[in-house]
């Protein structure tokens, strides 16, 4: 008899079109029942999704998101509404779980806006950041290649380099022994390189999409490492154009969408940023018509938010769900204006 993973692998494959090889790679590495949603009708799983578990730093302290991969519908089956069903099912266990959010890639563009119906905001961008073929990237300063990417020192630093950043979807080390296998099924390399005394500075992992190199992160606390890095990268795919994905800066530079958000526990959002800003004082109504238990005027004071539904005083904001996402993950300068402490998130590496 078929069991649900097997269920899921076939709507996986059906779905996205993914090798074999990578296919049974994730499945054997990555995927745990306990993160498995599916619907089932007529005995027959029909949708199915991975809800996966996943740190973010978010306001100097770590909150626990969960990451949806892999939602698809059979064939035969869509046009039901059986997506629409699940999804709704998984934003409700997300909240039961303890995660703050969910956080999803769509596939393809036209996502964005099936996504938005269920409150989901693009709030992660990226920059990308083209070179033609032609371009050299020129290392400085005497930096060496890490031939030893599972000692432990490797992961310790990309945990210390993903901690530098501000808000940020963070990894597990087997999420970044699973990330090296990605890496390696597209065709694509990983590159560290350490100092004369062996503190690693810099890291890039990159893939091939079509005839271009994507530079998916890039991390380090040494501009001349990171262009080291970059410059090795260049040496292994000479005459290749390259596509640099930055982090979202607030430059005045074209932002690209990457990934969207959707807040399922507003009291524990707000209580971690008025922790983070005990001078902080907000009065503020969200309208969430998805997930009602979030519907609730928040008073935001001393640092601590509670939930004062009798207030009849003035507001701040009177917003719904999705216009609580945006403000929350915008940039620090919008976060400004609006008198409200936003931080942009940055996402890579998630395996899509």
């Amino acid at each position: 008899m078929t069991n649900r993973k097997d269920e899921i692998k076939k709507i996986w494959a059906e779905c996205f079109g993914d090798p074999r090889e990578w296919i049974e790679m994730y499945f054997s590495r990555v995927y745990n029942e306990r993160d498995a949603m599916t619907l089932e009708k007529g005995g027959r799983v029909v949708s199915s999704l991975l809800l996966q578990p996943y740190a973010m730093k978010f306001h100097n302290a770590e909150v626990a998101i969960g990451y949806i991969a892999g939602a698809g519908t059979r064939r035969n089956a869509r046009g039901n509404g059986y997506m629409s069903e699940l999804m709704v099912d998984t934003l409700d266990a997300a909240c039961n779980r303890g995660f703050m959010a969910c956080v999803l890639i769509p596939a393809h563009d036209w996502l964005y806006s099936y996504y938005a119906k269920f409150d989901f905001s693009p709030v992660f961008y990226t920059d990308p950041q083209r070179f033609t073929s032609l371009h050299q990237f020129h290392p400085c300063g005497d930096f060496l290649p890490v031939d030893d990417f599972y000692d432990p020192k490797v992961y310790a630093a990309f945990h210390d380099f993903e901690m530098e950043r501000r808000c940020t979807i963070l990894h597990s080390q087997r999420d970044f022994l699973n990330i090296l296998d990605d890496i390696a099924h597209d065709s694509g390399c990983f590159v560290a390189v350490k100092d004369a005394d062996g503190v690693i500075r810099a890291m890039g992992w990159a893939s091939m999409v079509e005839d271009r190199l994507i530079v998916k992160d890039l991390m380090g606390d040494d501009e001349c490492a990171r262009e080291t890095v970059l410059a090795e990268m260049r040496h292994r795919y000479p005459d290749t154009p390259v596509t640099l994905l930055a982090p979202a800066e607030s430059n005045g530079r074209r932002l690209f969408a990457r990934g969207m958000t959707r807040i399922v526990n507003t009291p524990l959002c707000l209580g971690v940023i008025a922790a983070a800003h005990p001078k902080l004082l907000l009065k503020m109504r969200v309208t969430d018509l998805l997930m009602p238990h979030n519907s609730h005027t928040y008073i935001i004071k001393e640092g601590a938010c509670v939930i004062d539904d009798g207030y009849a005083g003035n507001l701040d904001f009177d917003i719904d769900a999705d216009t609580f996402n945006r403000i929350v993950f915008s940039s620090a300068r919008i976060g400004s204006v609006l008198e409200f402490p936003s931080e942009r998130p940055h996402l890579s590496l998630m395996l899509d």
